[in-house]
């Protein structure tokens, strides 16, 4: 079966993993409902109602507007897989609706024997509405064998379709009659839960099939030691989650992430289990420019 992982910090670690051994990419939609064809606001999955605690939550377009940049290190135990950047190339227009242009960037430890130098680039055309992100347009670039738009989503609520691409041939043409996303939107919506009592619910597309990935924030904060954030005492609120599938090297789905108590949640770290112990995912720098 071939996996199709995306790219926000919750699943971080599945996709370097799968960029080191297979290909892909998902691509995932929320549970609000669109009206004539664009998307209205709401939240995705909604099963239950929880108090903030600490700081409270930053809305969707207060995020946007911080225009960070991300540097997460990816280790097994004392092996550097590589690193992850993440950060906002710019604003942009598809199909006459503003977005942001969102970028996550994977880059392999070239001193890993049998792997050498990856890098991928994943692309999101991210638009928001009054409440949450959705996707325009995502596409994945494999720069270190120079395929561009390797793989590519393309979201037209006007038409009610989502049209897949390989190496710029379509592939399929899928229903879409709510807000999706390709996956980095995922960073960002998570955010706006953590620190809370309250689970989602994420659905997904895995080789076009349906699956979610569940999110079970909590308001009990814990002391958290940050590389990026050396001479700060912070605390982080967790999340445990489950991604309603299996990948390689036996990811069976299980992870947890960590949000700084701050006024933006700035997503620490995600832990995912494998065969034996996990793989971690850490910010290392983190840089606002607004």
């Amino acid at each position: 079966m071939r996996y199709h992982l995306p790219a926000g910090l919750l699943l971080l670690l599945a996709l370097f993993i799968v960029i080191l051994a297979v290909r892909g990419e998902i691509y995932s939609r929320s549970d609000a409902i669109a009206v004539s064809g664009v998307p209205e606001g709401g939240v995705a999955g909604e099963k239950s109602h929880g108090r903030m605690a600490g700081n409270p939550n930053p809305d969707i377009h207060e995020l946007i507007d911080a225009d960070e940049k991300f540097t997460y290190e990816v280790r097994y135990g004392f092996l550097r897989l590589g690193n992850v950047y993440v950060y906002l190339k710019g604003d942009t227009i598809h199909r006459g609706t503003e977005a942001v242009h969102m970028v996550t960037e994977m880059v392999s430890n070239r001193r890993i024997p049998l792997v050498g130098h990856r890098e991928h680039r994943y692309h999101s055309f991210m638009a928001v509405n009054d409440t949450m992100p959705y996707g325009l347009r995502f596409w994945h670039d494999s720069i270190h064998d120079e395929r561009m738009e390797r793989y590519l989503f393309d979201f037209d609520y006007e038409a009610g379709y989502v049209y897949s691409y390989e190496d710029g041939e379509l592939i399929d043409t899928l229903d879409l009659d709510q807000p999706a996303d390709g996956g980095p939107g995922v960073m960002y919506y998570s955010r706006l839960f953590a620190g809370t009592d309250q689970d989602r619910a994420y659905p997904i597309y895995i080789d076009h099939d349906q699956s979610e990935v569940l999110m079970n924030f909590s308001s009990e904060s814990v002391s958290y030691n940050s590389k990026a954030f050396p001479d700060r005492e912070i605390r982080a609120y967790t999340m445990d989650g489950y991604a309603g599938f299996d990948g390689p090297f036996g990811f069976s789905g299980e992870f947890t992430a960590y949000f700084m108590d701050d006024e933006l949640r700035i997503p620490l770290e995600a832990r995912v289990s494998i065969w034996v112990g996990s793989v971690r995912v850490r910010l290392t720098e983190y840089e606002r420019m607004n």
